[in-house]
């Protein structure tokens, strides 16, 4: 192998290094935008929650009314052995 060969070969693994770092960064920021929307979103919705349930007591409603048991529980009525 020539000296042009092995610097060429070197130029271009250098290359090839460099787009794999390039391409690892933008994924690792890609990751953290994404980490960032999901905490934003998660707070976002517990502030709503928190709201909803202060609205709630305001107008009297302290919890969510409780599933009613439908005969035969554990199953779609009219289905036996469910």
């Amino acid at each position: 192998m020539s000296f042009e060969e092995y610097a060429a070969l070197a130029r271009q693994l250098a290359e090839q290094r460099r787009a794999v770092e390039q391409h690892a960064a933008a994924e690792s920021e890609r990751r953290r935008d994404l980490h960032a929307a999901a905490d934003s979103l998660h707070q976002r919705l517990t502030a709503q929650g928190h709201r909803l349930d202060q609205l709630g007591r305001a107008i009297g409603i302290d919890q969510p009314p409780a599933a009613t048991a439908s005969p035969g529980a554990g199953g779609p009525p009219g289905v036996a052995g469910y």
